[in-house]
């Protein structure tokens, strides 16, 4: 990963490169010494926080390109990471993004399945660190993922409507589970009755302390329609299909 990710560096007007993941561990960097691993996880996770959420606004995003005055930030989202280049004003960016195809192509390449390690410039010494949340694994009960109802007090469902919030954690899980990337709508059932209903399902982004792992928070409005209430186990599917592409909700 860091030879990859050192690479870039060779493109007239590159500074260095990262590449993270979903839980802001940084797996390679080859940025100047005095941005410190602190920093760079702290960066890390404010990345994946913005993308998420406009994610969820937006859709997937492909590209970012933050330009100022002495510098310019290019930011590129893949599956379950993010490969973060920092640059000159004069970097030549035509350059750059074919670098940079052919190392996200390598990148890419590499197994979610093999060991993945932190690796820098100033501290090469690699450490195993984790793509999924340490403390929260999905439960399923064969036909999709297991979530309790709770209201929480910082999730966006709208007052009057079907409509629903997961944490981060619980939305990588979810989307890990399905092998799919983020997503806008779910199906949630109630197991005890089969009432089912498919609904716009938001990420609350600011959630760290990993209190509300595998839980679900359903508009009142929702729970009705369900008749379920909270603390009440539901069942929450993506479902793949229908609509352009074949991707419709997701």
């Amino acid at each position: 990963m860091h030879t990859i990710i050192q690479g870039l560096s060779s493109v007239p007007g590159v500074v260095g490169g990262m590449l993270s993941d979903e839980q802001g561990n940084v797996l390679a960097n080859s940025l100047p010494s005095f941005f410190d691993e602190k920093d760079l996880k702290r960066a890390s996770s404010m990345i994946n926080d913005n993308v998420l959420g406009l994610h969820d606004t937006t859709g997937v995003v492909k590209l970012f390109d933050i330009r100022c005055e002495l510098g310019r930030l290019i930011i590129r989202p893949l599956p379950h990471l993010f490969v973060v280049v920092l640059c000159q004003p004069t970097v030549n960016i035509q350059l750059l993004f074919i670098s940079l195809n052919v190392a996200i192509k390598k990148i890419q390449t590499i197994s979610v399945d093999q060991p993945h390690v932190v690796t820098s410039v100033v501290a090469p010494t690699p450490m195993p660190v984790s793509f999924v949340p340490d403390r929260y694994r999905a439960v399923s009960d064969g036909k999709g993922v297991l979530l309790t109802c709770k209201i929480m007090k910082n999730a966006t469902a709208l007052f009057g409507t079907d409509s629903a919030s997961v944490n981060k954690n619980t939305a990588l899980e979810i989307s890990a589970f399905y092998e799919t990337g983020p997503f806008k709508k779910l199906t949630i059932t109630n197991p005890a009755n089969g009432i089912s209903v498919r609904v716009p399902t938001s990420v609350i982004q600011y959630d760290r302390d990993g209190a509300n792992d595998g839980k679900i928070s359903p508009s009142t409005s929702l729970l009705e329609t369900l008749h379920a209430k909270e603390g009440d186990q539901v069942r929450v599917e993506i479902i793949k299909g229908g609509g352009i592409f074949g991707w419709d909700g997701i």
